[in-house]
């Protein structure tokens, strides 16, 4: 498994490091720690994060959000199967908050 510093995750995703640590203190994330201390995600969490995001600005608390990720894997992209459990139930409270 390939890992990334908090600085790369960022980066990549647009969001500031800090917002990437409130997101572990939240239990959104769950890096490792090397022998200096120093925060390593897996690569997978780019789409976390993404995930995380996107569902922020659909109007999801992130105590929402948090349950709905419980569905997918931590250390591994998530196959089509399990993306698509997780879009359905975002989808059915989208449409119960739309009704």
């Amino acid at each position: 498994m390939q890992e990334i510093s908090i600085r790369f995750l960022a980066r990549r995703t647009g969001i500031s490091a800090s917002a990437l640590r409130y997101y572990e203190t939240r239990g959104l994330l769950k890096p490792q720690r090397n022998r200096a201390g120093q925060r390593r995600y897996p690569r997978s969490d780019i789409r976390r994060v993404s995930i995380v995001i996107t569902a922020q600005k659909c109007g999801f608390r992130l105590r929402d959000i948090k349950e709905l990720l419980t569905a997918l894997p931590q250390n591994r992209s998530p196959t089509a199967a399990e993306w698509a459990l997780v879009s359905q139930a975002m989808r059915a409270a989208l449409n119960k908050k739309i009704q």
